[in-house]
């Protein structure tokens, strides 16, 4: 299933290009909904607005033309409502005030490692999404008005005791101008309260103690006429108010499906609380019944088999048909309906082609398609029972249930991807302890007896013993440090590449292979991980090449013959590393970075996946070509690069 999160356009704005190009690059990875584009100016940002549909901005605050506050005043002058984040190593109180006072919708502080992208991505896909929700919550209000708009009883709304909405049908029984003469009216001055003394069950409503209650009342227009008539309220939300907020009907007490739809709103906080699938059905099972009117209903939802399973039902549906059944693809009305997606009222299901039993007593039934979710079904012993207005209410209704599954099923993917996440890494730890301990200890044994036989026997033997324990003790090592890279890194610094190359080749064995730097670039990154990625980029190229290597020759090759000579050079938004050796064969470039690859007699096999991996945790893409001189090249880009020196 989907996580229920449609793309999300995101504009960066840092002065920094590399910056705001690679806060772009790693919200696209973190969040797979965001399509993110970065530019380098406030200006260009403003610009690139007018010119395109943007969902979220995000905004570094020191930046020479426009400061992130300015900017973001304004874009909220343009769009009050479009989600900005600002994202500063700017951290004074007085910066946060501003931002706060400029309306900005999140501010966050840039810190080291990458970690900070994943918090960015959830903030900015949070903001759009409540942005998206409160557009929905607008576009279902709007369609109860105009459901209510046609409604041929009088409906107040009321917020606070105060009327806040009236429509058509109220404004001609009241015999007001127009709905605005209605409203601000305290709601007791046109609907008197109870002759008998005791509790008042629609003042009951107003004061938040109950959610319903429908009584006779009698009704003062503006004329000051009197007139009797059945009045029911419940609670609901208007325009976003919380708290106690009422709808008040005048009307005849006979269709009462119209006046509950504003209970929805109520309902959707519900749902979108809700933990589990199961809950989130039994909640649209009870606002189907008691809200939009439709007694008979049940939820059922796909399950692992692919199959739609009840897992709520009222108690009057299964009065009616017992034990409600799982149904499968092709079997029934139902699926037909959750294929189309498309919410469908059978006026009379006997004579449908896909009932199930043409002897049921249900005639008609409403099916309300829950995304790929599922679907809820409300039932009727009565032909053609379901009228457009329960349609338009069941719509909004399955519509906010499946924005709720959505949010259930993305909470669940990131519970399991946590818990895989631990329980790898506790894997992982335990491997490096035995192979730390457990093998360390008896080759380190074996080495020291090898010696000690070494002193009392000249024998070739004893040289391949000792290679074969060599080799087991670079094994060790490799397969230590792959279990130990992991694929995150915690924090980054600036770092020198020339430098880090450098002291990597005095600690790798590179015999008469040269070396040239062909670089000043600073990079943000973990010197040490760095490190660990040089030495085994050097080392492959040494140990993969001819034979024959000389010392570290400066930024040049010297006169003479060396063996393999090894580049480090820049290249658009990374670096690369190339030698002038043999190279590695075209059709293997697709498995060199997997554990056990070599090609030298002598190698582990694990120098390469220890790159990617190391680059991976980096948020690097690690590419294998070919250099000019036919040898291998290993690019690397994505890279978070600070400046030339």
């Amino acid at each position: 299933m989907g996580t229920g999160v449609s793309g999300i356009s995101v504009l960066c704005v840092d002065d920094e290009p590399s910056f705001a190009d690679l806060i772009a690059t790693h919200l696209e990875r973190n969040e797979e909904a965001i399509a993110a584009t970065g530019v380098t100016s406030a200006t260009e940002g403003l610009a690139y607005l007018d010119d395109h549909d943007v969902d979220c901005v995000i905004s570094d605050y020191h930046m020479p033309d426009i400061d992130g506050i300015a900017f973001l005043e304004t874009v909220r002058a343009r769009d009050p409502d479009l989600p900005f984040l600002l994202f500063t190593s700017q951290g004074s109180e007085e910066v946060a005030s501003e931002a706060i006072a400029a309306g900005v919708t999140d501010y966050i502080q840039k810190t080291r490692g990458t970690q900070q992208y994943a918090v960015l991505a959830r903030r900015a896909r949070n903001a759009v999404e409540r942005v998206r929700a409160k557009a929905a919550a607008d576009d279902a209000q709007s369609q109860t008005k105009r459901i209510l708009s046609a409604a041929s009883d009088a409906v107040l709304i009321s917020v606070t005791g105060t009327v806040a909405y009236a429509n058509p049908a109220a404004v001609a029984f009241f015999g007001a101008a127009d709905s605005a003469d209605l409203c601000d009216r305290p709601l007791a001055d046109l609907i008197e309260g109870p002759a008998e003394s005791g509790t008042d069950p629609v003042q009951a409503v107003l004061e938040g103690e109950r959610t319903a209650a429908q009584v006779d009342r009698t009704i003062r227009t503006l004329a000051d006429n009197r007139v009797q008539a059945s009045v029911t309220a419940c609670d609901v939300t208007w325009n976003g108010a919380d708290g106690t907020v009422s709808v008040i009907s005048s009307r005849d007490g006979t269709n009462e499906r119209e006046r509950r739809l504003e209970a929805l709103h109520e309902a959707t906080r519900q749902l979108m609380a809700a933990e589990v699938p199961n809950k989130v059905a039994g909640i649209g099972v009870n606002a189907a019944a008691e809200i939009i009117g439709l007694d008979a209903n049940a939820v059922h939802l796909i399950d692992d088999d692919g199959r739609l399973e009840p897992v709520a039902a009222t108690a009057s549906i299964r009065t009616l048909v017992g034990d409600l059944p799982t149904l499968g693809p092709g079997d029934s009305i139902a699926w037909r309906v959750y294929e189309s997606g498309e919410a469908t009222a059978v006026p009379d299901v006997r004579g449908d082609d896909d009932v199930q039993n043409r002897e049921t007593p249900i005639r008609s039934e409403l099916y309300l398609p829950l995304g790929e979710y599922g679907i809820l079904i409300a039932a009727s012993t009565t032909v053609d029972a379901f009228t457009e207005t329960d349609i338009v209410a069941g719509r909004i209704l399955a519509a906010n249930m499946e924005a709720a599954l959505a949010a259930v099923e993305r909470d669940e993917q990131l519970r399991d991807r946590e818990q895989e996440l631990s329980t790898q890494n506790d894997r992982l730890e335990q491997f490096a302890t035995v192979v730390s301990h457990d093998l360390r200890n008896p080759l380190n044994v074996a080495i020291g007896r090898l010696e000690a036989l070494k002193q009392r026997h000249d024998d070739d033997s004893i040289a391949a013993i000792e290679q074969a324990l060599d080799r087991m003790q670079a094994l060790i090592d490799d397969l230590l440090l792959l279990a130990r890279t992991g694929d995150t890194i915690a924090e980054t610094e600036t770092v020198s590449l020339a430098t880090a190359v450098r002291d990597c080749w005095e600690v790798v064995d590179t015999g008469d292979a040269a070396l040239v730097v062909d670089t000043d670039r600073r990079l943000q990154a973990d010197m040490t991980r760095l490190k660990q990625l040089l030495e085994n980029l050097l080392r492959n190229a040494v140990e993969h090449s001819s034979t024959g290597s000389r010392a570290l020759s400066g930024d040049a090759v010297e006169n003479g013959s060396p063996g393999v000579t090894i580049t480090v050079s820049d290249i658009p938004g990374g670096f690369a590393v190339s030698d002038d050796g043999p190279g590695i064969p075209e059709a293997d470039r697709e498995t060199v970075f997997e554990s056990g690859y070599s090609t030298a007699g002598d190698g582990t096999g694990f120098g390469l996946s220890i790159v990617s991996q190391i680059a991976s945790a980096h948020g690097w893409t690690v590419t294998l070509t070919e250099s000019d001189s036919g040898g291998a090249r290993f690019e690397f880009t994505g890279v978070d690069v600070v400046s030339e020196e």
